[in-house]
């Protein structure tokens, strides 16, 4: 299990070191462990290359703060220009970088946030299939990104 998880940590940092990113689109989603009181977080984010191509990151968080948008932010690619909601944390963390417009780069993002709740079973809304534990729903979050970031 934790061999998943350290070759999504492993491409992450090849990506950053060898490819020149020119804008990244981020949100979050939230899902419970164990039970409803007991709420995470999952930021995820999709940063395209000069030529288009998106790669994606994530990061399960226990809080919605400015703090754990940081720690995110530290294994992301830099980035010129960041598309994102109006969340606080968002405005907070990257003031006139971020580009907080709904639209077509809104889209993009939901539409991967549909996708983990399609493909995640632990994180679909209104179900008793909420994660166990931090590490099952981790272990599943880094095979799904990595099979994007090498499948598409």
């Amino acid at each position: 299990m934790s061999d998943t998880k350290s070759f999504y940590q492993e491409s992450v940092e090849k990506l950053k070191s060898s490819l020149k990113f020119c804008y990244s689109i981020m949100d979050e989603l939230f899902t419970f462990i164990g039970n409803k009181q007991n709420r995470y977080y999952v930021w995820t984010a999709m940063v395209y290359t000069q030529t288009g191509k998106p790669f994606y990151y994530y990061r399960l968080c226990l809080h919605r703060t400015t703090e754990e948008l940081f720690e995110f932010d530290l294994d992301l690619p830099r980035v010129d220009y960041i598309f994102c909601d109006e969340a606080f944390a968002y405005n907070k963390m990257y003031a006139k970088k971020a580009i907080q417009a709904k639209g077509a780069m809104t889209n993009i993002i939901e539409n991967l946030n549909s996708q983990l709740r399609d493909k995640i079973a632990y994180l679909v809304r209104r179900s008793k299939a909420h994660a166990k534990s931090a590490e099952w729903l981790d272990y599943k979050l880094a095979r799904f990104f990595n099979n994007k970031n090498l499948y598409g």
